[in-house]
């Protein structure tokens, strides 16, 4: 008995000695920064499932505290270091600080662990590293041009034409969507697929036999952390979702597979033919990557970008699409600002082209405003593997901190966007703040050489449906009973993790149609595209 106390005694003696090692390794290893000292680590797993509170700050702190957390430490860049579980680790929401951690410069990478869910189809833009990224980026680089964004305001007008057919709005004045999440999502799948595959993403997919791409991309980007996380042995349990997801993946590697093979294929028959290429992301890539030899990416490679565009282009465009006509709809005077913006340029029936993009500002200032309050992606990670210096702004006291290997540091998006400093009355929304700024000095897309390289494309796939969407519909929330706007904002616009990117969750809102445009002109749009087709 004696002996099995002292054994115990013994045991928990090294535990704890170990978790306060453990802890003032830490310490030392952030360079002493004051901020949040708790049992687990914000990026840790079990931190992570758990919710937000004084004992553990969780995944979601950077949203729920985004008003008080800095200011309380004094500094724009503090640290989180846990003494259970998880590694530290430095958040920052100065861009002087954030603009030094993208750089790209060596100290900084990015940890396998940390990307998962964006290698799982392979290697690729996003996760790559150091001279492997500078390859990824000379192949990819070419395929986003030009004609590419001509070709996204082309596909995005034809597909808002299929939305209002298919879903029968045209004939209405009043629609409720209660939420309106899904449609935006899909519409968004749908101008990735076919812009980024080249291939036919018809709106209406749910009575086909079979699993189509189209449904396998919905399916598929839906269930990616499901697949993460559940065993190889559960997909023997009769669960149905766990089936579909199954075999959704599994079709999308075999579809992507023979993408790959039958684009090398069309490109070798189009230039012997001395004909030109498609315009779709897929195509060009694969086509850079052919020109570059054996410095081109492999079949994997390939895949992987492609994926990585899909749910990094889809979700992050939806989610800002969502948070973008909530807010509209609780500013009908911005809403009218649009409107005029929109009648000014486009008229009553004209579709949007690429080079109505600058002249629809109004419309693209409230689509970055948005993206601002409600960002795609909440941070920006990278890891230590080597000592780093970082040199705080002289607000923060002007001096140099010097990080250890082993450190996450994160740049706080939200905590940017949310900076009185950057961003004046930052619980505003204030779409005229965008005026003057240029497109590389967005902070949603990163900056540096790691900055994202789909903004035009997200940018102008928004700004088009946003042209077509609030040219024929005027958005109002739907309030419960007894419920004011700012009840219904406290309510709905609270972001968390939603999927694979950030945003808000159930949306509802009314549809009021504006005047009379709306059904003639979208049925003989449909039909010149019907005719086009088939002919």
């Amino acid at each position: 008995m004696w002996l099995s106390i002292l054994a115990i005694s013994l045991l928990s003696i090294l535990f704890v000695t170990s978790r306060i090692l453990k802890f003032v390794t830490g310490l030392k290893k952030v360079a002493y920064l004051p901020g949040l000292r708790c049992p687990l680590g914000s990026m840790s797993f079990p931190g992570t499932m758990l919710p937000t509170n004084l004992l553990n700050p969780g995944f979601d702190w950077p949203w729920k505290w985004r008003n008080r957390i800095y200011p309380s430490y004094g500094s724009q860049t503090i640290s989180v270091v846990p003494f259970l579980s998880g590694v530290p680790v430095v958040y920052t929401c100065s861009p002087d600080v954030a603009k030094q951690i993208l750089s790209n410069q060596h100290g900084f990478w990015k940890d396998p662990e940390a990307t998962a869910p964006l290698t799982m189809w392979g290697n690729n833009l996003l996760t790559a590293n150091h001279d492997v990224h500078k390859r990824h980026r000379k192949v990819v680089g070419p395929a986003f041009n030009g004609s590419t964004y001509a070709f996204v305001a082309q596909e995005a007008s034809r597909l808002y034409a299929e939305m209002m057919e298919s879903e029968g709005w045209y004939k209405q004045q009043v629609v409720n969507l209660e939420p309106i999440n899904g449609y935006l999502s899909k519409f968004a799948l749908g101008v990735v697929s076919r812009c980024g595959y080249g291939l036919p993403f018809p709106w209406n997919t749910d009575n086909r036999e079979g699993m189509s791409f189209d449904r396998a991309l919905m399916i598929v980007s839906g269930g990616t952390i499901l697949r993460l996380i559940a065993p190889r042995w559960a997909y023997k349990l009769p669960i149905k979702r766990l089936h579909e997801v199954d075999e959704a993946f599994k079709s999308l590697a075999k579809f992507m597979r023979a993408f790959v093979i039958d684009k090398k294929a069309e490109l070798t028959s189009k230039e012997s033919e001395g004909s030109s290429p498609k315009v779709d992301v897929f195509t060009r890539l694969v086509a850079a990557s052919e020109a570059e030899g054996k410095n081109g990416l492999d079949d994997q490679e390939l895949i992987g970008n492609v994926f990585t565009f899909l749910f990094a282009g889809h979700e992050t465009t939806a989610h800002v699409l969502q948070a973008c006509l909530a807010l509209l709809a609780l500013h009908p005077e911005e809403q009218g600002v649009c409107y005029h913006n929109i009648m000014q340029v486009l008229g009553d029936s004209r579709n949007p082209t690429l080079d109505d993009f600058d002249a629809l500002e109004k419309v693209l200032f409230c689509f970055q405003e948005a993206a601002r309050m409600f960002p795609g992606a909440s941070v920006a990670e990278r890891d230590t593997d080597d000592t780093v210096s970082l040199t705080l702004p002289a607000e923060d006291g002007g001096r140099t901190i010097v990080l250890q290997p082993g450190v996450r540091i994160v740049v706080d998006l939200v905590g940017i966007h949310y900076n009185p400093r950057v961003f004046p009355d930052p619980e505003r929304f204030y779409p005229a703040r965008w005026q003057g700024i240029r497109e590389t000095e967005l902070p949603s897309f990163g900056w540096g050489p790691r900055a994202c390289i789909g903004r035009k494309f997200a940018l102008v796939e928004a700004v088009s449906f946003l042209a077509l969407f609030l040219r024929d519909w005027q958005v109002e929330p739907i309030l419960k009973e007894r419920e004011d706007k700012v009840q219904w904002r406290e309510r709905i616009l609270q972001a968390t993790l939603v999927g694979l990117a950030f945003g808000v969750r159930d949306v509802p809102l009314r549809l009021r149609r504006r005047g009379t445009r709306l059904a003639l002109p979208l049925i003989a749009q449909l039909n010149l595209v019907n005719r086009a087709c088939r002919d």
